[in-house]
């Protein structure tokens, strides 16, 4: 062995040493990542093989006609809902749904739940053929109603391609179908909290501006007329999505006690200009988890959202 390779092989530890500080020693380091809550995929697997297993005994067991008298309730609401008419009878519409779903209840909620696991896959494959073929059928529409608006509206359907996947559908289909049906708070119809981790994860991914700020948004856009304005605008709309995902991340603090809502926070206040405020966050995150996997980074962003703040 030559010196020059000695010399090269007694700088390994040195330089191996020098990484390793980098690595464990606070600096600035701006946040770029909200945290994604972690979810148990073979329990939500678990829970859509039940859905389809009800769906298949509701298409070869008849369920009882009160059941079905809710469900053609449900369609005529989303139906009017897609068709958007100024006209439509909403009083008589929600109180048909109403009468039929405290008849159907009398028929219990085992019932109730194939009832709505056997519009789910109606619904599904209705998405799958919009997904091959670009048209809204009318039973796409008695399913899901204004589904696809709301979708285009958030920004989640571009070029005919639908952002979420039929697992996170699963789950905004069940919360729009409870909602008609006013089933809230009957625990049985609602999603399990893994479910819902996966559509708040879609949520955190794929933040948008809410609807009000969205209408702010279209104004100022069509006064634009210097580069100023525009970056003005993107500046605009990317904190009024911030916004929205800071919403989120306070809802699902509410339903997963063991998400990082704090860090998540200090994240998206930091991303929305928030300097202050996103240092707030990263004290309160590392006041109660001074150790921990998000310790370091947690660290390193504060100091760059004081150095932000200043």
């Amino acid at each position: 062995m030559s010196s020059n390779d000695g010399r090269v092989l007694a700088l390994i530890p040195i330089l191996a040493g020098v990484l390793l500080a980098a690595l464990l020693f606070p600096h600035d380091a701006p946040p770029t990542d909200v945290p994604l809550p972690e979810v148990d995929v073979r329990r939500v697997a678990e829970v859509e093989r039940a859905d389809d297993a009800r769906a298949l005994h509701a298409a070869t067991t008849p369920l009882p006609a009160e059941v079905r008298a809710l469900g053609e309730a449900v369609r005529v609401f989303n139906t009017t809902e897609a068709k958007s008419s100024p006209k439509a009878p909403w009083p008589e519409i929600r109180g048909n749904v109403d009468s039929a779903r405290r008849l159907a209840l009398d028929k219990g909620i085992d019932a109730i739940i194939d009832l709505r696991a056997a519009q789910l896959r109606r619904f599904l494959d209705e998405v799958t053929i919009w997904r091959k073929t670009g048209r809204v059928t009318d039973e796409l529409e008695a399913e899901g109603g204004s589904f696809l608006r709301r979708m285009t509206m958030s920004g989640w359907v571009k070029d005919n391609r639908l952002a979420l996947t039929d697992r996170e559908i699963r789950v905004v289909f069940k919360l729009k179908w409870n909602a008609v049906g006013r089933f809230e708070q009957i625990a049985e119809l609602q999603p399990t909290t893994d479910e819902l981790r996966v559509l708040y994860s879609f949520y955190l991914l794929h933040p948008h501006a809410g609807e009000t700020a969205r209408e702010t948004l279209a104004a100022a856009r069509m006064n634009a007329r210097s580069r100023d304005d525009c970056a003005a605008l993107a500046a605009g709309e990317q904190i009024a999505a911030e916004q929205w995902r800071l919403d989120k991340i306070d809802k699902l603090a509410q339903i997963d006690p063991s998400y990082p809502a704090a860090y998540a926070r200090g994240v998206s206040l930091y991303r929305s200009a928030r300097f202050e405020a996103s240092a707030h966050a990263f004290e309160d995150w590392l006041r109660i988890h001074p150790d921990g996997p998000l310790t370091l980074r947690a660290r390193n962003h504060l100091r760059a959202a004081l150095a932000q703040a200043r």
